[in-house]
């Protein structure tokens, strides 16, 4: 995936971090969530140009290492084709649930493709 649709390590430690306080309110609650069958999406607003996306996938989701690689490889390559059309500035972010281990690709891409036809 480009880097420019890419949130760093350090941009989501930010968005989810007390420090990033508005209104009181953390960027896990000034955003927008959307759930599907296999993947959450958090939808939060950024400053810049265009929108960046992360695929989040826990421990409780994929036990190995192995399986955590895969999910996130497939919502990469998925999300790459995709990215050039979101022309909000958002960060989006896809959490993985535990279904998404065992889903295939085209499973995993009609879940992600249902959820961003929801922007």
């Amino acid at each position: 995936m480009p880097k420019k649709y890419r949130l760093s390590g350090e941009e989501l430690r930010k968005l989810s971090s007390p420090s990033n306080e508005r209104a009181g309110r953390l960027a896990s609650r000034a955003g927008k969530r959307f759930h599907g069958r296999l993947f959450s999406l958090l939808l939060v607003p950024i400053a810049g140009s265009s929108a960046k996306c992360a695929c989040v996938v826990s421990k409780k989701s994929a036990r190995k290492a192995v399986e955590r690689n895969t999910i996130k490889r497939r919502c990469r390559s998925i999300l790459s084709k995709r990215m050039p059309s979101v022309k909000t500035p958002l960060a989006l972010l896809f959490y993985a649930k535990p279904g998404a281990r065992d889903a295939t690709f085209s499973e995993v891409e009609r879940d992600i493709e249902s959820l961003l036809a929801r922007l």
